[in-house]
C-alpha cells in the first residue's frame, strides 16, 4: 500500500499517469470536487501537457477543504494539489473520461487568475477550436466573471468572440481572426471548400484566399510542395492567394491585416 496523500492511499504500485494522479487529487478535496483552472484545461486537451506528472493541480470543491497538500509517494513527492472553494451552480460540472471537471469556461476564468495573458487567449483559441467555447460561453462567462481577478484578461477575448472562431483549426487562424475583427471589416469565410480544396480564409466575392502556414505542419519539403501545388490551382482558377507563416504573422500582425486589407480594398 503506497501513501500518495494525508489519508489517501494507492492498493499496489506508485502513481504512473497523470491521470491517476488528477483522480488522486479528487479525493483529496472530497466528493463533489472537480479539476480546474489549467488542470481541467490539460484535461479537456486546450493546454499542452507539460510533464507525465503534474507538478500542480488544480481542484475546486464546494466542501471546505480548501488549502495546499503535498504529494508524499515517490511519484508524487513533487506535485502540489491546490484546492479552491466553489459555490457551483446546476450545469457548472462536466466529467470527461470518468474525471470531474468544470465548465470550461469556469476553468478559463481561473486559469486567468495567475497565467500569463499570452497563455490565456491561447487557452481561450484552443477552446473555441475544440467547440468548447461557443456563444452561450460568452454570456456565462461576463455573468461569472463579475468580482474575479481573472477577469481583466478574460473579457477583452469575449468581446472579440465571433461563430468563426469555432471553425478554426489551429491557434494561429484563431489569432488572425482575434486580430481582424476589432477593424469590423467583413469576416472571411473559415476553412471552406472552393473548387474541391479546402483553404483556411476565404473572401469568396473579391476570390481572395489566405492560408496561415504553422511551423508544425507546413516546415517539410513535402508539405510546401503540396502547399505551392494548391496555391497554383487556386490561382489558375482566378483566385488571389496570400500565404503568411508563423514567423511573418507573430512579428507583425497589423502589417499581415493591413496587407490583406489593402487586397480588399478596404484601406
Amino acid at each position: 500500500m503506497t501513501k500518495l496523500f494525508h489519508g489517501i492511499y494507492a492498493y499496489g504500485r506508485d502513481i504512473e499517469t497523470r491521470e491517476s494522479a488528477w483522480r488522486a487529487a479528487l479525493l483529496v478535496a472530497g466528493p463533489g470536487s472537480a479539476l480546474t483552472s489549467r488542470s481541467a484545461l490539460e484535461l479537456l486537451g486546450a493546454a499542452r501537457l507539460l510533464t507525465p506528472i503534474p507538478p500542480v493541480i488544480h481542484v475546486a470543491t464546494s466542501r471546505d477543504r480548501a488549502g495546499r497538500h503535498r504529494g508524499l509517494s515517490p511519484a508524487l513527492r513533487n506535485t502540489w494539489v491546490y484546492v479552491v472553494r466553489r459555490r457551483f451552480d446546476p450545469g457548472d460540472l462536466r466529467e470527461r473520461g470518468g474525471l470531474a471537471v468544470v465548465r470550461a469556461a469556469l476553468a478559463l476564468l481561473d486559469f486567468a487568475v495567475s497565467a500569463p495573458d499570452t497563455d490565456v487567449k491561447f487557452a481561450f483559441l484552443e477552446l473555441c477550436r475544440l467547440r468548447l467555447f461557443g456563444e452561450k460561453d460568452v454570456q456565462f462567462c461576463f455573468r461569472r466573471s463579475v468580482g474575479k481577478r481573472g477577469a481583466l484578461k478574460v473579457r477583452p477575448l469575449l468581446g472579440l468572440w465571433v461563430p468563426e472562431l469555432n471553425r478554426i483549426k489551429s491557434v494561429l487562424e484563431g489569432l488572425f481572426l482575434l486580430s481582424w475583427v476589432p477593424r469590423r471589416w467583413k469576416l472571411p469565410e473559415v476553412n471552406v471548400k472552393i473548387f474541391g480544396r479546402e483553404v483556411d480564409f476565404l473572401w469568396r466575392k473579391e476570390g481572395l484566399v489566405l492560408e496561415l502556414d504553422g511551423d508544425a505542419f507546413h516546415t517539410d519539403p513535402i508539405a510546401r510542395q503540396r502547399d505551392l501545388e494548391k496555391a497554383r490551382f487556386l490561382e489558375s482558377k482566378g483566385l488571389t492567394v496570400i500565404r503568411i507563416t508563423w514567423k511573418e504573422f507573430m512579428e507583425d500582425p497589423d502589417g499581415v491585416v493591413e496587407r490583406i486589407a489593402r487586397e480588399l480594398g478596404l484601406v
